[in-house]
């Protein structure tokens, strides 16, 4: 019978995944994964401190909408990389971090920078895996990077003891599951409505925030404000989806700053938010005529109507959406 370790399950699971760069630190703790991916088309950054490995990696992914990798060993290589999920997280850029982390036999033995890391990262990313069988690392790999990518992109962690990856198992064992999808889930009602309501304001406001951008909407949203003759302002990563030079762009949506936006929420009587969160930017939502209709399009249901009433509440991705 042929055998496999852990490591070159997870190695080849990266690149079938196609991965480009992994952002990382080196530790003994991942070690397992880096030997089988010497001789790869991934290029390993090994970086100073974690910390800028995940930083990087949340570049990679907001730039390329593609999960950026990084990865760590275990302890402090861990707990070293928290601000960068953070940032990750509150950005919703598509990151998948992977960490080492003692030996399952090796719990509760005050082994080299043992701790619970699962608990501590949890509420800062989209889910937590913990792989403790071996034959099973392609699916958990599979899994993060289908999570990271899917819906509201975010970070997804993902956790390999040691020993999980120095364990070697017979090939037959192993599920090499490969799972690519795009989901562009569109309400149709809630698009009708909304030119109905378009049709019935005199001075409609378009706020395009991270969701226009990661949704790849830049298109469809300059032929949506060409067409109906609408401002926008654009916030966050959804600088850009529409030139600063563009006639109709008024760049920084940011009201709790001097300019064109503030005047304009205040006049405005149809604000129309695409993937952007009602918060301290828009003095959580305070600032806007309280007599305008609120229309908010978010790929995420929990984020429409957050601190404002919202008049039409639309779950869709922005890209179909808008066409």
């Amino acid at each position: 019978m042929t055998t496999v370790t852990g490591g070159q399950l997870a190695a080849e699971a990266l690149v079938a995944k196609q991965v480009e760069f992994i952002f990382t630190l080196s530790g003994g703790h991942i070690t397992p994964i880096y030997q089988y991916l010497e001789e790869t088309q991934v290029q390993l950054f090994d970086t100073r401190h974690e910390q800028a490995a995940v930083f990087m990696a949340e570049a990679w992914g907001k730039m390329t909408r593609q999960p950026g990798v990084a990865m760590v060993t275990a302890g402090p290589g861990f707990t070293n990389a928290l601000t960068g999920i953070a940032s990750a997280f509150f950005s919703n850029t598509p990151l998948v971090l992977i960490a080492g982390c003692v030996g399952l036999d090796h719990k509760e033995k005050l082994d080299l920078q043992d701790m619970f890391q699962e608990p501590v990262i949890s509420p800062m990313v989209k889910k937590t895996l913990v792989c403790q069988k071996t034959e099973r690392i392609p699916e958990f790999v599979d899994l993060a990077f289908r999570l990271a990518s899917s819906g509201r992109p975010g970070p997804v962690y993902l956790e390999i003891p040691v020993d999980v990856l120095n364990n070697a198992v017979e090939e037959t064992a192993v599920k090499k599951i490969q799972t690519n999808f795009q989901s562009k889930p569109v309400d149709r009602q809630g698009a009708a409505k909304t030119l109905e309501m378009l049709r019935n304001s005199e001075k409609p406001v378009v706020i395009a925030g991270t969701g226009a951008w990661q949704a790849g909407a830049q298109k469809e949203l300059t032929e949506f404000i060409e067409k109906a003759g609408i401002p926008v302002f654009t916030s966050l990563s959804g600088r850009g989806t529409v030139a600063d030079t563009h006639p109709l762009c008024f760049e920084s949506s940011l009201a709790i700053r001097p300019g064109a936006a503030f005047a304009a929420y205040l006049e405005t009587d149809l604000v129309i938010v695409l993937g952007t969160r009602i918060s301290l930017y828009y003095m959580f939502g305070d600032v806007f005529n309280p007599a305008a209709k609120m229309i908010q399009v978010d790929i995420q249901a929990e984020e429409i109507g957050r601190n404002r009433m919202v008049d039409l509440p639309v779950v869709s991705d922005l890209k179909a959406f808008l066409a």
